[in-house]
């Protein structure tokens, strides 16, 4: 089965290296397992609040340059943290 990148994933790419979001987009065409963008290009502002909540622990992250997301599986068609 191939899947592809909904239309709310493929804008959590805006902003992203496109050489990184050929990476994700080739992914989907070849995984086993549906997945989502999380995030991708994120503002020093939210950055910084990610790391007062402690979902990081930093504030040199590559997503504040577009160069990284984060994927989720998608099991049932919803988002798993079920590892």
């Amino acid at each position: 089965m191939t899947f592809k990148l909904s239309e709310r994933s493929l804008a959590k790419l805006e902003g992203v290296d496109p050489k990184l979001v050929a990476v994700v987009k080739r992914a989907i065409e070849i995984t086993p397992i549906d997945f989502v963008v999380i995030e991708g290009l994120r503002t020093k502002a939210r950055q910084a609040y990610l790391l007062q909540k402690g979902a990081t622990k930093t504030m040199n992250s590559r997503h504040i340059t577009g160069d990284a997301v984060d994927i989720a599986p998608l099991v049932n068609g919803q988002v798993s943290w079920d590892w």
